[in-house]
């Protein structure tokens, strides 16, 4: 087999990939792609945040992005049961004085979306090979590089500095236990349905929380509920979710449990569909939040959903993705040009800086679901600026830390671990009682 050597490999082509192999050629070093599909391909993941576009604009890819005519979001209105109490989350960004002004994203069709992503990547110089990666190849405690298959081709080695899992919910190096263990994220027993309708009725005011271009979230209870994003002039982004075992029981088919739900499940839900004829197929992501541990080590690292997916109810997937492959690159420039030391785990600090985001934003999704009624009052009136802020992914260093509403939910959800667990205690003190009460009236009836 033929040996190569490469500084960076990347394993995946989605924005996740394409976007760190940009960060790195920001900073001289020229990755490789190890993508086996062609791009436009299908991907769900249509709703974009304001941090991730501000990304995407200092990439200098605004003007693609806008040439496709995407619509444009405002923000998001989340509408709770049977349509009541909504309210709206505007998105804004900190200018140089840090103070929030209003910002503006993108909702995407993500087949010409990723499009765009990737070959902008190989137009500034990243290499691509079309292969299938087949197992990282490891010396001792360290990945030295990666066996790919092209098509009509034998297995051959490509041998690298660091390699880059952005392979997303395929999880590859996580497979191969290269990390730590894949655990179940909090969500992982429901399940999404989603395809594209036509002939919707949008929000068509002048204000920003009326424009027709913003995302929608409908609320039915806990881990139930409806996102309504429209992705084209015509065509709009429906997704419902709730748990599996709910649609077992319902014991319909994919096409008629959406049916039922678009007209069931939330008033200004099914108001704002009024033809629901099917403008594509319907899809099913079962089972998608996970948690990969120790996903970095001596010659490796993962980005995105490559170690973890938490809810997509808020759109922070394609954000982590685009930000940690900023910070990814950052951590291997230092790495490749000898500035971090190389013994024990070279990118320690960047899976720790990555945790931090995403223990933030689980939080932030927990308190939602746990505590509704909270959560809501301080998105609308006690937290508003910091929630906003939260929304827009300043979830990392101080700023996330020092967060008033982060800090507000991490204690309210830590009353509720504590108490939890205060009951588990104490039902095991009761149980080992009640055994201990059974034994000594054996004895003395033994007697």
């Amino acid at each position: 087999m033929a040996q190569q050597k490469r500084p960076v490999i990347i394993i995946g082509g989605g924005p996740a990939g394409a976007v760190t192999a940009m960060y790195l050629l920001r900073r001289g070093i020229r990755p490789v792609i190890i993508e086996r599909d062609v791009f436009p391909r299908y991907h769900v993941g249509e709703s974009l945040t304001g941090a991730t576009s501000v990304a995407l604009r200092e990439l200098g890819l605004g003007d693609a992005l806008e040439a496709q005519g995407y619509p444009i979001k405002h923000g998001v209105t989340f509408y709770g049961t049977n349509g009541k109490n909504a309210f709206w989350v505007p998105i804004k960004r900190r200018n140089n004085e840090n103070i929030q002004v209003p910002n503006q994203t993108w909702n995407v069709m993500r087949s010409t979306f990723d499009k765009i992503l990737f070959n902008a990547a190989l137009e500034r110089g990243a290499e691509w090979i079309r292969a299938t990666a087949i197992a990282p190849i490891r010396e001792d405690d360290r990945v030295i590089g990666l066996s790919i298959q092209r098509p009509d081709r034998p297995i051959e080695n490509l041998f690298s500095d660091v390699l880059i899992d952005a392979s997303g919910s395929a999880t590859f190096l996580a497979n191969h236990k290269v990390t730590g263990p894949k655990l179940r994220g909090n969500y992982d027993k429901q399940i999404a349905l989603f395809t594209q309708f036509s002939g919707t009725i949008r929000d068509s005011g002048s204000e920003a929380h009326e424009r027709p271009g913003n995302t929608l979230l409908f609320y039915e209870k806990k881990n139930h509920w409806a996102w309504f994003i429209p992705v084209g002039d015509e065509l709009t982004s429906v997704g419902v979710v709730f748990p599996a075992e709910y649609f077992k029981q319902a014991g319909l088919s994919k096409e008629e449990m959406v049916l039922r739900e678009c007209r069931t499940m939330n008033a200004a839900l099914s108001e704002r569909l009024p033809d629901l004829t099917f403008r594509e197929q319907i899809y099913a992501a079962p089972n998608f939040s996970y948690r990969v541990m120790n996903y970095t080590g001596k010659g490796f690292l993962c980005v995105g959903d490559a170690h973890r997916f938490i809810d997509p109810i808020f759109a922070f997937g394609i954000f982590f993705g685009i930000q940690e492959g900023e910070f990814a690159a950052e951590a291997i420039a230092g790495f490749l040009s000898g500035e971090t030391k190389t013994y024990g785990n070279p990118f320690k600090d960047y899976e720790t800086l990555c945790d931090q985001g995403n223990d933030i934003a689980q939080d932030f999704i927990d308190c939602l679901w746990d505590y509704p009624l909270a959560f809501q009052r301080m998105v609308v009136y006690k937290h508003r600026e910091a929630i906003i802020d939260l929304f827009a992914g300043r979830v990392y260093g101080e700023i996330g830390d020092s967060n008033p509403a982060g800090i507000a939910m991490h204690k309210l959800l830590s009353s509720k671990n504590a108490i939890s667990q205060q009951a588990k205690t104490e039902s095991t003190v009761a149980i080992a009682y009640g055994v201990v009460a059974w034994l000594l009236m054996q004895v003395l009836s033994a007697a």
